[in-house]
């Protein structure tokens, strides 16, 4: 079992999305975020748009899928 699956699911197959954070933005739609456990992880943002460091994405099996500030707002 991969460390991804180690909790009893993998990252790909759960139901979940994830509040993360954005920690550093790339020009390719993917941005360096981080979790509310401070681990780190590469997400794609191609659904949501450009984003920049501070943004807090919802995270849903390594893609971005909507913007928690305006969803706040």
């Amino acid at each position: 079992m991969s460390d991804a699956c180690a909790d009893g699911h993998c990252i790909t197959c759960s139901d979940e999305g994830v509040a993360m954070r954005v920690v550093e933005s790339e020009a390719d739609g993917l941005a360096l975020c981080a979790g509310n456990d401070g681990a780190r992880t590469t997400v794609m943002t191609d659904l949501v748009g450009p984003v920049a460091r501070g943004d807090e994405l919802l995270v849903h099996a390594g893609t971005a899928i909507a913007r928690l500030q305006e969803a706040a707002a």
